[in-house]
């Protein structure tokens, strides 16, 4: 037996371990340490991504009672509520509130009864707002887009406006779409049984700037706080017609309006 070998691999275990350890005293210990309180107002923007969720985490982050993490389940984490409590627990504001992707509680946090992680989520203070997209082609391309462009909505560059349209696979498109389809009945599945703080939709409620305002106040209302003025340096990453975001718009049109997602085509120049 290689002894050497042993020790050091026991060595790396114990390092390991001892890492886990002091990440869990550092992540949890504000559960433990008197006085431990959460915010009186708690929120979750729940939905898949590129649906609009950062705009409007940085839109309700402008107002001065509220403080928004971004995905704060986007790594693996031991018990994920404790992790959220903790989380709040820090927060210096009266209403606390995170982004949350649909993946992120299956894949990412492995947790088997999402649907009850989701209610007791609700029954516990964290209201759910509920974030999806209408046009499943724009929502399709918006991911084949951030994956290829390497990022997703952004902080305003002048610079950075050129070379905006992509080369898309057809089938690619298709199979996102089917994807996407399927994921956002799971989601409704998931939260059929949970009374919604607010349902949004990104087409109706943050694709234009001249909705933000609204739709914060519509959220204030519902967890019954002041609005103001709201601000965000965030902007949409792809051009608003199709023709401007996708080199071979020719070749998707005769796509999709071959599929039986030919209905999506009328409304893609709106998101």
């Amino acid at each position: 037996m290689n002894y050497a070998r042993v020790k050091r691999i026991l060595g790396k275990q114990a390092l390991e371990k001892s890492k886990f350890a002091a990440r869990l005293v550092r992540e949890y210990n504000p559960l433990f340490l008197p006085p431990y309180s959460l915010p009186a107002k708690r929120f979750v923007i729940f939905g898949a991504g590129r649906c609009g969720s950062t705009l409007l985490v940085s839109l309700m982050n402008s107002l001065d009672r509220v403080h928004c993490d971004n995905e704060i389940l986007h790594d693996r984490v031991p018990f994920p509520k404790l992790y959220i409590d903790a989380r709040a627990s820090r927060s210096k504001s009266s209403v606390y509130g995170f982004k949350l992707l649909s993946y992120q509680i299956k894949t990412v946090q492995r947790i088997n009864n999402r649907e009850k992680f989701l209610l007791d989520l609700d029954r516990s203070g964290y209201k759910i707002i509920y974030l999806n997209r209408k046009n499943l082609l724009r929502h399709a391309l918006s991911n084949i887009y951030a994956r290829q462009k390497k990022f997703h909505y952004r902080v305003w560059d002048k610079n950075k406006d050129n070379d905006r349209a992509i080369q898309v696979d057809v089938n690619e498109v298709l199979e996102w779409i089917v994807g996407l389809e399927k994921a956002k009945q799971i989601q409704a599945n998931l939260l059929k049984n949970i009374p919604l703080l607010a349902s949004l939709t990104y087409e109706e409620d943050l694709l234009d700037n001249s909705c933000h305002q609204a739709t914060v106040d519509k959220i204030c209302i519902r967890l019954n706080i002041s609005s103001q003025p709201i601000k965000t340096s965030f902007v949409k990453s792809t051009p608003t017609r199709l023709s401007d975001l996708v080199i071979n718009y020719e070749e998707l049109e005769k796509a999709i309006k071959a599929s039986k997602y030919s209905y999506l085509w009328e409304s893609a120049d709106l998101g």
